[in-house]
């Protein structure tokens, strides 16, 4: 019996526009997904035409019923990103993947969410004066007081200290303290500009909750559509993938778990399956300087994410020791939220790299040679567990792996295709500190025709000290404002070859991206022995670019070897 035909919904929590006119030319519909919440709550919600929203949805859940290999791949923007910016990034992603995806197979949605950047918003027509004015005059009374009292008292006593030496010992005590409560009121007014908690607030009520709307309402046009009775078999399903970037990874990673089925018995044994909903099943997860807690690969309790990310069938992490976004904005702010007990437990994923020290005591800090860069947990054959290679690390007075951070004899997580291994070793990391590449979207002062450090000053040195984070922040700061410098957070999306690998992962997945890349006359790439070769010329590439690889086993025996996954285990793991 065919489902009865429902009343058109009543979408509000987004809208739906293309992001090129000529869809039809390109073989890949491309479209924005604009939440309409505002960045404030007295603004209105942005507009929205119901009805246009809903066939646009039903368009796109007809394209894919028709496609033979069906698949969605949706990006999301990180922190402090304005709509208009968000908006030319999803363009260079769209127009890359019309030229790599076989035609009539794959949608991009371009997510994006009310993020508000620090220095001015066009989006809201709000600049930093604005902003400013705003964040004084929403002090709750008795803060607004403090700062306006502490004020006045600081200038009234200042003056009476440089017009007369008679009261010196009353008025510096006064003068102190006035200066204190002023400072403590208005280190909170930076704190609101920094706009870092109000986009968290807005990802977690917002961000989260509308992009679960988006692929609920698809997954209803195609069940509709079909007029399924049942959820679509694994082989049918459309393949789900998503590209986050920093504080997008945490509105991917949740929604994720919101749409997890806690009721499905192999979630239940915390070895949950792809399948989402009635059609989708989770493909690729690509974070880019992921603004979430290093504690999300650590085989531990704390580990909120362990779930979601077991589902994904292949997953991506691309990182930065000089993210300085990461190391500062967001690590400083999560010090006041996160519980942790130690600085090295409150760093980012972001900020996760290949390891360059022996042990918690090695402080060599040394050149890096050339063969340090590529596949480095792949030697003559034998893969070791990326959990061994990676670490954490402020300099080379303060470094801590993995293992060190916590010891490996607790329960081990496990994913489908991959038991036994810790969540660490389901991901591939490209440790991008030292990439050199040439770059997009450079100031006219700056050489375009020669290759750069994309995210740091490419050092190739085992740790970055002290002066370097201090150039790092200066160059991101100047490049925040315009002037040209380092993006340490987002120069991956300007890089050449960067770009190829993390659009290339998300829409044709690590095997198919393999056998793109270029190969040698009469070679059998489909053969364990040709992806071998393709292997190699991935960290070739990766070498030249002063990339590290640390590469997930189940990537090496699947797509490498090609070797079937392991069935899934219905057995009950502790908790």
């Amino acid at each position: 019996m065919a489902l009865p035909c429902p009343s058109t919904p009543d979408i509000t929590q987004f809208d739906i526009s293309p992001i090129h006119q000529t869809d039809a030319s390109t073989g890949v519909p491309g479209y924005y997904i604009n939440s309409t919440a505002a960045i404030n709550i007295e603004d209105n919600p942005l507009p929205t035409d119901n009805a246009l929203v809903v066939a646009r949805i039903r368009a796109i859940a007809d394209y894919l019923i028709a496609s033979s290999e069906p698949q969605v791949v949706i990006s999301i923007h990180g922190y402090g990103t304005q709509r208009s910016d968000a908006q030319q990034r999803y363009q260079k992603i769209h127009n890359h993947a019309a030229t790599i995806c076989k035609p009539q197979t794959s949608v991009f949605l371009g997510y994006l969410w009310p993020s508000e950047k620090p220095t001015g918003d066009q989006s809201s027509n709000s600049s930093l004066q604005t902003k400013l004015w705003d964040a004084v005059n929403a002090l709750p009374v008795l803060l607004g007081g403090i700062i306006s009292g502490g004020f006045i008292l600081s200038v009234i006593t200042a003056f009476f200290l440089i017009k007369t030496d008679d009261f010196n010992a009353l008025l510096t005590p006064i003068l102190i303290a006035s200066m204190l409560a002023f400072t403590f009121v208005f280190t909170l007014v930076l704190l609101r500009l920094s706009t870092y908690f109000r986009d968290h607030y807005r990802a977690t009520n917002y961000g989260v909750l509308d992009l679960v709307e988006l692929i609920r309402q698809l997954d209803q046009a195609v069940s509709e559509k079909l007029e399924l009775k049942e959820p679509l078999s694994k082989e049918r399903r459309i393949k789900l993938s998503f590209i986050g970037h920093s504080m997008g990874c945490f509105i991917v990673t949740n929604t994720i778990r919101i749409l997890s089925d806690v009721f499905d018995t192999n979630s239940i044994a915390q070895n949950p399956p792809s399948e989402i909903g009635r059609v989708f099943s989770l493909g690729r997860l690509v974070l880019v300087a992921p603004d979430i807690p290093a504690e999300s690969i650590m085989p531990r309790r704390a580990n909120f994410l362990r779930s979601s990310l077991r589902r994904c069938e292949e997953a991506y992490v691309f990182s930065n020791e000089g993210d300085m976004a990461l190391r500062l904005a967001s690590t400083t702010a999560n010090y006041f939220s996160f519980p942790a007990r130690k600085r090295s437990s409150g760093y980012r994923l972001g900020n996760v790299t290949a390891k360059h020290f022996r042990d918690e005591h090695d402080h060599t800090n040394r050149a890096l040679p050339k063969d340090a860069y590529g596949i480095i947990n792949l030697k003559d054959g034998k893969l070791e567990p990326p959990f061994k290679c990676l670490e954490v690390r402020a300099s080379d007075r303060e470094h801590h792996s993995l293992e060190e951070l916590r010891d490996n004899k607790v329960q081990t997580e496990t994913m489908p295709g991959a038991q036994g291994d810790v969540i660490a070793d389901v991901f591939t990391y490209f440790d991008c500190t030292d990439y050199v590449d040439l770059q997009e979207g450079l100031k006219e002062s700056e050489a375009k025709d020669q290759p750069r450090g994309i995210v740091s000053f490419a050092l190739r040195k085992a740790a970055l000290n002290l002066w370097d984070y201090a150039s790092l922040n200066l160059s991101y700061f100047k490049q925040s404002l315009g002037f040209g410098g380092v993006n340490v957070h987002g120069g991956y999306f300007s890089g050449i070859w960067s770009q190829q690998m993390m659009y290339g992962l998300a829409f044709l997945g690590f095997r198919q991206f393999l056998r793109s890349l270029p190969q040698e006359p009469n070679s059998d790439s489909a053969s364990p022995e040709g992806m071998k070769e393709r292997l190699n010329v991935l960290a070739t590439y990766c070498q030249q670019k002063g990339i590290q690889v640390v590469l997930a086993p189940i990537r090496y025996e699947n797509d490498i070897l090609g070797k079937q996954p392991l069935p899934t285990s219905n057995e009950q793991l502790p908790l």
